[in-house]
């Protein structure tokens, strides 16, 4: 339904609540259900609003005359006495019920007398006097009403369309009866609703319109509530049931979203990969980090040995100065104990070398061939070593062999 079509509903056409005429009596089931045209009645004016029952006055007239009449041909007063007494009987139990009233629940009657509004009276069972009227019966039940869907142009020139159901209440039956009928609050409150959907549709944007249907709608129930409130009609509850722009936007919308759900899925994998990456490399580096640090520690190590081997070195140096020192120093003081250690050792060598008789000495001079080839009996005595031991002292009072 376009923006136009929608201004242009009537009650004719869209009617909703309606205005009927029954009997008292059946005003509690009338309120209940819908009339014939599928509207919702709200108020009822009864057909005897007074409540006095006009058949049981004329039958209690019509037995009052047959019993006087019967009892003058026949020229019996019994006859009389009797259709008096039932006539009579009848004409004030149809007058008792005009003063007691019963007003069905949910709903309210207004009271009026000589054609003048009196009072207002609620539901149950009420004494009234029968010249006072019940005009009409006024629902107190909360009403629901439907507004057609709405086609209206938002900010940026979008023609969106917003289905609405209002929800309202009678608040003031007095106000309501006397200053409009039902079939005239039906178009003035369709007008009203149109005009306020249409106006809060222009304010928004097209992206925003999806969102009435979650909306606090606090404004357009205050925007109605002043359309309303002269008719005593209050506005309940205003619920935006579907608002929807145009199919070719949703499915533009729709792309959008996906490709912004595509974006943030790509960024989102590639900081995963970054941070992955970024994982990797400081790992690299902490492995890195961990080989320098043991790297360092074997060469502090072998520092460590080196220092060790050089001090050890330099200490068996200092060891051997001291031994040659030593050494020096006594071949000086003993030269001939050490012509004796020189003499003592050859003399071992050509004792080892002549028990072996495989051996080949190379000797370069004659003082070598002198001294390699011993006698042997020298030899054997050296051998024996019971003449040839020699002792000489040190100075030390040790003797050397």
């Amino acid at each position: 339904m376009s923006e136009e079509t929608a201004a242009a509903v009537s009650p004719i056409d869209y009617g909703q609540l309606s205005e009927i005429q029954v009997p008292l009596e059946q005003a509690g089931s009338v309120f209940a259900r819908k009339d014939a045209q599928g509207r919702t009645p709200i108020v009822l004016v009864p057909l005897n609003p007074h409540r006095i029952s006009n058949s049981l006055l004329i039958a209690g007239l019509a037995i009052l005359v047959t019993g006087a009449v019967a009892g003058g041909l026949m020229n019996n007063w019994l006859w009389f006495a009797l259709g008096a007494a039932l006539g009579v009987g009848i004409v004030v139990f149809g007058v008792y019920r005009s003063f007691s009233a019963r007003i069905p629940e949910a709903t309210t009657a207004m009271l009026s007398r000589g054609g003048q509004h009196v009072k207002t009276v609620g539901p149950g069972a009420h004494i009234l006097p029968p010249w006072f009227a019940i005009s009409h019966l006024v629902t107190q039940r909360e009403i629901p009403y439907d507004i057609p869907a709405v086609e209206a142009l938002t900010r940026d020139h979008v023609r969106a369309t917003v289905d609405t159901l209002i929800t309202l209440t009678i608040s003031d039956p007095a106000r309501f009866v006397y200053n409009i009928s039902a079939d005239d609050f039906d178009a003035v409150l369709l007008a009203a609703c149109l005009d306020t959907i249409r106006g809060t549709v222009r304010r928004l944007a097209t992206g925003d319109i999806a969102d009435l249907t979650n909306r606090e709608t606090s404004d357009l129930r205050q925007t109605l509530n002043a359309e309303v409130e002269p008719y005593g009609v209050t506005i309940r509850k205003i619920s935006v049931t579907d608002a929807r722009p145009p199919e070719a936007f949703l499915h533009s919308r729709e792309s959008r979203q996906l490709a912004i759900f595509h974006r943030e899925e790509q960024a989102e994998k590639q900081a995963l990969a970054q941070r992955r990456q970024a994982d990797a490399e400081t790992l690299a580096q902490q492995q890195i980090i961990a080989q320098v640090e043991r790297e360092r520690a074997e060469l502090q190590l072998q520092i460590q040995q080196a220092e060790i081997r050089k001090r050890v070195a330099e200490l068996d140096a200092e060891t051997e100065e001291l031994r040659l020192s030593n050494t020096e120093a006594r071949l000086r003081k003993y030269p001939q104990a050490a012509h004796y250690e020189l003499e003592l050792a050859q003399l071992e060598i050509a004792r080892a070398l002549a028990g072996n008789s495989k051996a080949f000495l190379q000797i370069g001079t004659a003082d070598d061939v002198l001294r390699a080839y011993v006698p042997r009996r020298f030899l054997q005595q050296a051998m024996d070593g019971e003449a040839s031991r020699v002792e000489v002292s040190d100075g030390s009072g040790e003797s050397v062999t």
